[in-house]
């Protein structure tokens, strides 16, 4: 009767490559039962249940360093101990992949709005509230200063919230609007954050944009597009008898990741607005 198997044979039972079996020996995890004297492994038919061991913790994503204090203590009270705390990493690993998922869909949401987009369309909607972590003023984008509050602001948002997948925004005093390009004047960025996680911020570094009517258009970064919105912005309020009722807010939704020419960034301007009395 047979008593060992080479490693070929070990290794096709098993379901496994020989550099497999070859990376356990070398590792102390799995040896023979004994080495020939030609320097072949030969396995005995008992290690096959040791093996099969091995492949059920691998199968459940237990580390290798793991599997060595597994096999050093095979009773019901360490299994069930470390069955449960590899569940525990499972539960986490499938938590950080649907906050992942969840962010690849903000994206192709965004990127799907940006791709149909109209540069000629101007509309007047219900917008519900939405909160957002604000920065200091920036004044000039090209500025040094400006980068450094941006620096200090992006420093101080949580990843999760930074990397959304939403839009990075933009607040601009209402008062610009009336200036000859808004879009210069001075601003201050903004990440959205949901109102669960509120609680993580400075409540003086937390805005709400209100809920209610907004008209809203969307905008090229070059200044022939920029000078021709302001005028057909300015002229849809007045042709539908609307005044501003507080500030600019604006959305970046095309941007490095879509493009590397700044030029090509897209905004969306909203501005609240409410009806003009006669």
């Amino acid at each position: 009767m047979k008593k060992y198997l080479t490693i070929s044979e070990l290794a096709k039972y098993a379901g496994i490559s020989r550099r497999t079996l070859i990376y356990y020996d070398q590792i102390h995890l799995f040896k023979p039962a004994k080495v020939g004297e030609n320097g072949y492994r030969y396995y005995s038919i008992d290690q096959y249940f040791e093996l099969d061991v091995i492949l059920l913790l691998k199968n459940l994503d237990v580390s290798l360093e793991e599997i060595h204090a597994f096999l050093k203590n095979r009773n019901v009270d360490y299994v069930l101990d470390g069955f449960t705390r590899q569940k525990q990493k499972v539960d986490e690993q499938i938590n950080k992949l649907k906050g992942i998922r969840g962010t690849l869909d903000s994206y192709i949401e965004r990127y799907t709005t940006l791709k149909n987009f109209d540069l000629e369309s101007i509309t007047c909607s219900y917008r519900e509230a939405e909160s957002f972590v604000i920065s200091d003023t920036i004044e000039n984008f090209d500025d040094i200063d400006s980068f450094q509050v941006y620096g200090r602001f992006y420093s101080y948002v949580e990843s999760s919230d930074l990397f959304s997948g939403y839009p990075i925004g933009f607040l601009v005093d209402g008062a610009a609007f009336y200036e000859e390009n808004f879009h210069d004047a001075p601003y201050r960025a903004l990440v959205k954050i949901p109102e669960d996680r509120i609680h993580l911020y400075d409540e003086h570094r937390v805005i709400k944009r209100p809920a209610g009517e907004y008209v809203s258009g969307f905008i090229k970064d070059e200044i022939h597009y920029i000078n021709t919105f302001n005028n057909r912005f300015k002229n849809y309020l007045k042709e539908h008898h609307l005044i501003l009722n507080g500030d600019i807010w604006e959305l970046l939704w095309q941007d490095e990741a879509t493009s590397e020419h700044p030029e090509d960034q897209v905004f969306e301007v909203l501005i609240p607005v409410t009806k003009k009395i006669e």
